[in-house]
């Protein structure tokens, strides 16, 4: 091979010979990027040198050299800078290079930049820098040049880190690139990724006058501008010093030297708009070049056109790839919108995949923009509703800002419907006046729409829960391991489609039909009302005329329970065996026959379940027996047993009815009091029935949830099977778009692999409580506010929200993980982030909660009620309140109070007449 390559040659792009920088150019080049014009001289130019007697001399040198002292190496290292400066090139060699820097024209400026080859020296974090020369003219200096380059391989920094890391100092080589100057007015560099928000949908531009080398070396604090990706649109500006410039010295005509810029430039704006819109376009037209991966671009303006100097991956960066996980998204993302984790808070906790985020958030908007059109609200149905962040959902202020002023009346703006939002959002919601012939104009239109009728859509979304249970199954690994490719991919999208079709029947139901029927029971008693209980909603929504499947649920892991607990036999095996082998174990015990029956019907009914949260992620227990002994942990925990979770049915039935009675007493004795009692009477029944529907609809999306699991799982075997992911586990971290693309055959490993790479480390900071998402977004970056959910009063008492009556005094067990819930012991207070159905055994042994986030309507707040547990939420209690600490719960006032000394003797204060009597653990 020839010592001398030209960019377009097909051996400039072999790193080993020609190094990173110049494999960079020649890939450019040869793509048609705009690459000033040069060659290269490759790394078989240095070895021959080496080859010769110098490469004898360097290594006499370095025999002596004792490096334990940094004079001695610092001494070594310059004596073999000399040697190779001053050597002779070989006739030949030095020919060659004369003769292709003439090829570029006579008397050239040139650059004379080195590009090493050693990989495995980059890779190592070597943090030598080699030599650059600019603005080169001459064939003798150009020659002087290179060598000099050469010589920059033997600094004293770089003589020690070799030898450090037991490197060859003698096979280490270089390649030289000499390029056409450009004699730029202004150059930088842009990173088509930002390297400081990890934000792949940013362009981040730095740009000065003169040449780039003020800009890469840090001596002057350049323009940087922030552009949106896809659109180059200019998002923020921050104008630089620019104190010095780079420039051809004026003196000699060749070399560099830094100069003031002057006064009137430093305020001055370097790239216009159209300018940064352009290098956008070029930016983005490289990283595409290069697979997807963010580049670190270095480039320079001269006579109206960017030129390309220099082009490689973004390092050192742990890029999330947010953005990407939103490409389904047809709405854009409006600037300026303030997002909010709320929404996640309550209906969507925990880490959150790419894959499933790609899925549900999808059949959400889906369904959000169908029904939008169909109430007429056309603003609403254009308007993007969800966002990736860092393994959380965000739901946007403005999409939800839109529905909360369609759908919800002024006098309910407070609380649950609102609580998502920032208080300044809040206020100006409050203060906008509700549009009643838009809302009543909305209603119309939905009549239209049999299907979704105030007294259609609870029967057929009924229709789906008693008789549409084998489709929401789907088909178990052996079915989905028969499939052909073909047929695997359309039973993924029949499933989702499915649930689409099921969320439609629900969309309108609950978010205006059912919404508004709290609303208006709400209304009623406040408007209507004048008894004393001044929890009479929360009183008259608890204990519900229908058991829910989710009660069921865990009346049946109860009932085992208590059976393993009757048998010592079978209470030694359950404290014997590992998590995972108990239920094998218990089918082989000659007294767990009928145990075993009862956990086969646990499995069949709901094995979908008792995952800690909504994800595919979470291990339901069809998956992992374990789910099921640690919640049989917190079951067995107390000797006495704990009471039966429906025990209290018949008293907060009983309550519920006292309620009932008092509100139509009162509102009898009202003028249009018999009206006002039917009209009571029928609202609260709807009502009842959509909170029964509500639970159990859940229980039932489950299963399709678990079943698109299992067929996404078979999709990423086969990934693994062909090669194409490296672990059963990565399906999870891309999504569903992207999965596609690569089964078919039409994705970019190494962006694949760094996809997933990069959102798995954030999933796991995540899970593992290493990192918090902010509350509230806005343009990407953390948005803060004053929030009022809760604040510390003193150093012994937290305000927050009651969702659930009664007060307790118990010891707090604070719990991240569901993984952990084996530690609740009967009579425990739960504090947690969240709850899902997979914690619903342990409010069988609980006696109060206390969640950082969630209203009224959250998991954890129903099911308090359900079980007659003091609730409320509290923000960052799990950080408030020590574990093991003694705490007394108050659900009516939303108080949490440190019992001094642990001293669970403490006397709660007494009940009022409206409220049960107090239970102190």
């Amino acid at each position: 091979m020839s010592h001398i390559l030209q960019f377009s040659d097909e051996a400039c792009v072999d790193r080993a010979q020609v190094g990173g920088k110049a494999a960079n150019l020649g890939v450019l080049a040869r793509a048609g990027f705009p690459v000033p014009p040069g060659f290269v001289v490759a790394r078989s130019a240095y070895d021959a040198v080496i080859a010769t007697r110098l490469g004898e001399r360097i290594a006499a040198i370095l025999a002596v050299v004792d490096f334990a002292s940094a004079d001695s190496v610092d001494e070594g290292a310059r004596r073999i800078r000399e040697l190779v400066t001053a050597a002779p090139l070989p006739a030949p060699l030095a020919a060659a290079i004369t003769a292709a820097y003439t090829a570029l024209g006579p008397d050239r400026y040139v650059a004379v930049r080195s590009s090493g080859t050693a990989e495995d020296l980059a890779d190592a974090s070597f943090a030598g820098q080699h030599d650059t020369y600019l603005d080169m003219q001459g064939n003798a200096v150009v020659l002087d040049a290179v060598k000099r380059c050469w010589a920059s391989l033997w600094t004293a920094r770089a003589v020690a880190y070799r030898h450090a890391n037991g490197f060859d100092q003698l096979a280490v080589s270089l390649a030289v690139v000499v390029q056409d100057m450009v004699e730029a007015e202004v150059a930088g560099v842009m990173f088509t990724a930002n390297p400081l928000s990890m934000a792949t949908d940013r362009i981040v531009v730095n740009a000065s006058w003169g040449l780039g080398e003020g800009v890469v070396s840090g001596i002057l604090t350049p323009d940087e501008f922030t552009l949106d990706k896809k659109s180059s649109r200019l998002l923020h500006t921050v104008t630089g010093a620019k104190e010095r410039q780079v420039v051809r010295n004026p003196a000699t005509g060749r070399g560099t030297v830094t100069e003031p810029v002057p006064t009137e430039l430093r305020g001055v704006n370097t790239l216009t708009p159209a300018q940064l819109a352009a290098l956008a376009e070029l930016g983005r037209r490289v990283e595409r070049h290069y697979g997807g991966m963010p580049q670190d671009i270095e480039w320079a303006f001269a006579k109206g056109t960017f030129q390309l100097l220099q082009a490689r991956d973004i390092t050192g960066v742990e890029f999330t790839w947010d953005e990407e996980v939103d490409a389904w998204q047809r709405d854009p993302d409006e600037p300026g919108v303030i997002w909010t984790r709320g929404f996640a808070d309550e209906f969507w906790t925990g880490a959150v995949t790419p894959l499933f985020y790609s899925v549900r958030a999808r059949e959400f908007t889906d369904c959000q923009r169908h029904a939008a059109r169909i109430w007429g609200l056309g603003d609403l149905a254009s308007t993007r509703r969800f966002k990736y962040h860092r393994a959380e959902v965000y739901l946007s202020t403005k999409s939800q800002g839109l529905f909360v002023h369609y759908t919800v009346p002024g006098m309910f703006r407070s609380g649950p419907a609102v609580d998502y939002f920032p208080p300044s959002i809040r206020a100006e919601l409050a203060a906008r006046p509700f549009p009643l012939a838009r809302y009543l104009w909305m209603h119309a239109r939905i009549l239209r729409v049999p299907e979704q009728r105030i007294s259609k859509w609870m029967g057929l979304l009924q229709d789906y829960l008693d008789h549409r249970i084998t489709e929401a199954d789907g088909l178990d690994a052996a079915r989905l391991a028969a499939l052909t490719d073909e047929e695997l991919l359309g039973h993924i999208a029949g499933m989702i489609a499915f649930t689409t079709r099921l969320l439609d029947v629900m969309w309108t139901g609950f978010l205006v039909h059912g919404a508004a029927v709290l609303y208006l029971l709400g209304a009623i008693l406040a408007k209507w009302y004048d008894g004393a209980n001044a929890m009479v909603y929360a009183d008259l929504i608890t204990g519900l005329p229908k058991r829910t499947i989710t009660l069921q649920e865990n009346l049946d892991l109860w009932e085992l329970a208590e059976r393993i607990r009757s048998s010592p036999e079978l209470v030694a095996l359950f404290h014997s065996s590992e998590p995972r082998e108990f239920f094998a174990r218990l089918r082989g015990h000659p007294a767990g026959a009928e145990a075993a029956r009862q956990y086969d019907h646990i499995l069949k009914s709901h094995g979908h379940r008792g995952h800690a949260d909504r994800d595919f992620w979470f291990t339901r227990r069809a998956e992992d027996p374990a789910v099921d002994y640690r919640a049989l942990q917190s079951l067995l925990s107390s000797s006495a047993g704990a009471p039966r979770p429906d025990a209290r049915e018949p008293e907060l039935v009983k309550a519920r009815e006292a309620a009932r009675a008092d509100v139509i007493e009162r509102l009898r004795r009202r003028p249009f009091g018999r009206l006002r009692v039917r009209i009571f009477e029928s609202v609260l029944a709807y009502a009842l029935r959509f909170l029964v529907i509500r639970d159990d609809e859940r229980h039932y999306i489950d299963r399709a949830t678990y079943a698109k699991k299992r067929a996404f799982a078979e999709l990423g075997r086969r990934l693994v099977e062909r090669g194409l992911l490296a672990n059963a586990d990565d399906h999870y971290f891309l999504t569903y778009e992207e999965l596609l693309e690569l089964f078919a055959g039409r994705a970019t490993r190494r962006l694949v692999e760094a996809r997933v790479r990069g959102r798995r480390r954030q999933f796991e900071r995540f899970q593992a409580k290493q990192y918090q998402p902010p509350l509230y977004l806005r343009d990407g970056e953390e948005h803060r506010e004053e929030v009022d959910v809760a604040a510390v009063q003193d150093g012994s008492q937290l305000a927050g929200i009651g969702t659930s009556r009664g007060i307790v005094t118990g010891r707090a067990r604070v719990v991240h993980d569901l993984k952990d819930i084996g530690r609740v012991r009967a009579g425990e207070i739960l504090v947690t982030n969240s709850t899902d159905p997979g914690w619903t055994p342990v409010f069988a042994v609980i006696s109060g909660l206390v969640l950082e986030t969630g209203g009224m309507l959250a998991h954890g707040s129903c099911l308090s009620r359900e079980y007659g547990l003091p609730a409320l939420t509290v923000a960052n209690a799990t950080r408030l309140i020590p574990d093991g600490a003694t705490i007394t719960v108050d659900g009516g006032t939303g108080r949490v109070s440190l019992v001094p000394s642990g001293d669970l003797s403490a006397t709660p204060p007494p009940a009022s007449p409206a409220e049960p009597p107090a239970r102190t653990a």
